[in-house]
């Protein structure tokens, strides 16, 4: 399901808002949004999440995601003689702790790493008081706005620029990746974000912007600062190196504006400096966005006074290159070459903070530790119906899928009380469709119908009648018939006298497998001898 993002820019005269509808494979802009920080005696963090709060009420089912200010960052390239991954995590925090000036404790701090060849990483460090950190959370909380996360404001432009991808003639005869520094000229500060194939090189936020500006109008005009705002809006132009003022006005606008300028030209010199020190690299173009960017005649003067091509990033472009790519790390340039001041658009934190939270990759998150986000409640009520629909989908989803599970197994028990019937009618003559009683039977049937392992079979009874029979010495013993039968064995036979006869049936009553011995009538036979029969009952076989 589509959710919407809005990544919140907290500058100091408007608070700027970019809103991102992300989908399953798609990633739709919603609009821009800027409102005004609120004039008083309050401080700055509270009249900002004022102005949030103001913005975002509009949007009620948007995750909020917010940048910390870079004066309130340290920010350290690192270079590190290994690329493992584990020990990187195990020693920023070291390496880090030598060159902030605050204990370690008392810091958040998160990393990236921008670049890795055979001697190592180079790894961008950023850290942040935790009582800024915390404050900035409970400020905007206090207000109803709960971040999601916390980018580092100067570090996060890197999302505008995404890795370009390769073509077969670039990779034929490869080229040097083109170096961009991104300039946002807001109102209080300016950030410098360093960037060469979608990673951050190097950070910087200059506390210089357009309030300088307007206060060096008001005081060379002796206006107040409303009406030098609109001059420096409206009337203010920076004149190209050798073109004559057409009037006064106009060329004590383009003095004071120069040397209102003078400072943080000086900084951007060092900035840029600094980074050709640190990484033996030199940025090939400069891309200028923010509220002061669309300062006129603002482009010549930088690319005369820093020697860099300089031209607007137009925002609305790169994120709909972000848009209609399925990959965006395959998304294509963002900034158009021939670009007028108009398209230098103040949302270029906005639009960058909006497009780390779509994209889901690492980025410089503050919101960690004891800072980590829990999700709110009012986050749940405000999508309730959302919730609730899609719970009722499963649901039906579910209970279609038990219907026709229990369909299919009404139809194999059918096929199966088929298949005892014509089982049981072979079995027990007559069709049975209760399964228990018919295991019943089975088990019953084996135990007492089938005929269990005898005891002693016919020939061990043959062998105990003769060894218990009368000796031949002591009495003439002729069989005539002898059946040995399941439970049953009947002896005829012939003897000298009828005591032979009681004395023979004795002994066979200690055979084990004999219960009763019955002893038939005793007639006389010729030559004296007596005939005999013996009925016995027995266990066995």
């Amino acid at each position: 399901m589509a959710h919407i993002i809005c990544g919140i820019d907290l500058g100091a005269f408007s608070v700027k808002l970019a809103f991102l509808e992300v989908g399953f494979r798609t990633t739709t802009l919603r609009g821009f949004m800027e409102t005004a920080v609120p004039a008083g005696d309050a401080p700055l963090a509270e009249r900002q999440a004022e102005a949030v709060r103001e913005g975002f009420s509009q949007a009620r089912e948007a995750t909020p995601y917010l940048a910390v200010p870079g004066d309130q960052l340290s920010v350290r390239l690192l270079q590190l003689p290994f690329t493992d991954a584990r020990k990187i995590d195990q020693v920023v925090g070291y390496e880090l702790e030598g060159q902030i000036v605050n204990a370690l404790e008392d810091v958040v701090f998160d990393h990236l790493v921008v670049g890795q060849t055979a001697e190592g990483s180079s790894v961008l460090a950023v850290a942040a008081k935790r009582d800024d950190i915390a404050a900035l959370i409970a400020v905007n909380e206090a207000k109803g706005t709960h971040p999601r996360a916390l980018y580092a404001a100067p570090v996060v432009y890197r999302t505008l620029l995404p890795r370009s991808a390769v073509t077969e003639d670039e990779e034929a005869s490869p080229s040097p990746p083109r170096v961009r520094v991104i300039l946002d000229i807001g109102h209080a500060r300016t950030n410098v974000c360093v960037v060469r194939e979608g990673e951050t090189l190097y950070a910087r936020t200059i506390l210089r912007g357009g309030a300088q500006l307007t206060q060096a109008i008001a005081k060379a005009f002796d206006a107040d600062l409303d009406r030098a705002e609109q001059a420096k809006r409206s009337d203010a132009t920076l004149l190209p190196a050798g073109t004559p003022a057409q009037t006064p006005l106009a060329a004590k606008l383009d003095a004071v504006l120069r040397q209102a300028l003078e400072p943080l030209v000086r900084e951007l010199r060092q900035t840029l400096g600094s980074f050709r020190g640190a990484t033996r690299t030199e940025a090939d173009e400069l891309l200028v966005t923010g509220g002061t960017g669309r300062l006129r005649g603002l482009l010549p003067f930088l690319e005369a006074e820093l020697g860099l091509p300089a031209r607007f990033l137009a925002i609305r472009p790169a994120l709909a290159a972000r848009s209609s790519s399925s990959d965006p790390d395959d998304a294509g340039a963002v900034d158009v070459p021939n670009a007028t001041s108009d398209e230098s658009e103040s949302h270029a934190l906005a639009a960058a903070i909006a497009l780390a939270a779509s994209r889901g990759s690492k980025e410089i998150d503050f919101r960690r530790g004891p800072f980590v986000y829990r999700a709110s409640f009012s986050v749940l009520r405000q999508r309730a119906w959302h919730i609730a629909g899609l719970a009722a989908a499963i649901l039906l989803a579910v209970s279609v899928d038990v219907g026709a599970k229990l369909s299919s197994l009404g139809d194999e028990k059918k096929q199966l009380d088929k298949q005892l019937k014509v089982a049981t009618q072979e079995l027990f003559g007559q069709p049975r469709d209760d399964a228990p009683e018919v295991a019943q039977l089975l088990k019953k049937g084996f135990r007492e119908d089938l005929a269990p392992l005898p005891k002693a079979t016919a020939y061990d009874l043959l062998d105990q009648l003769s060894r218990r029979a009368p000796p031949a010495d002591h009495v003439k013993l002729d069989i005539l018939e002898l059946d040995i039968r399941p439970k049953k064995t009947f002896i005829k036979g012939t003897v000298d006298s009828g005591a032979a006869v009681d004395e023979m049936a004795a002994k066979f009553k200690d055979i084990e497998c004999f219960e009763e011995i019955t002893k038939g009538a005793i007639t006389e036979v010729s030559g004296g001898g007596k005939q005999f029969t013996l009925n016995i009952t027995s266990r066995c076989p």
